[in-house]
């Protein structure tokens, strides 16, 4: 072989040598983190300028970012055992509060219940 082919075959393999061990400790990495991650459900009710909004999410760390919406239902109660759907979406939903008063809603996932003046 020709010196040139031979320098050609020896940086083709210590280009290989290097992916393989770049892709290694890749998948050694995000195995480690992966094992490591926890993720857990949150949520929030509460009244914004008029309206009554429900959240509810899956979060998971690391990245310690929101990781996918879900289901939220934002309830009114009509009197001591009754409640009505008033809202429902994926990660949000919204309620523009009316009539006048206080009104009690609640989620039922993640479990919230507030009392809040309408006008």
């Amino acid at each position: 072989m020709s010196a040139h082919i031979t320098k050609l075959i020896r940086a083709a393999l210590a280009g290989a040598v290097l992916t393989t061990g770049l892709t290694a400790a890749l998948v050694t990495s995000t195995g480690s983190s992966a094992s490591a991650r926890a993720c857990h459900e949150g949520g929030d009710l509460y009244l914004f300028e008029g309206a009554v909004y429900g959240e509810h999410f899956r979060y998971c760390s690391p990245p310690g970012e929101l990781e996918h919406p879900l289901g939220v239902v934002v309830e009114r109660r009509v009197n001591s055992t009754t409640w009505v759907t008033v809202a429902k979406g994926s990660g949000v939903a919204l309620y523009q509060c009316t009539g006048t008063g206080s009104r009690t809603y609640r989620l039922q996932k993640p479990s919230r219940q507030i009392t809040v003046p309408c006008s």
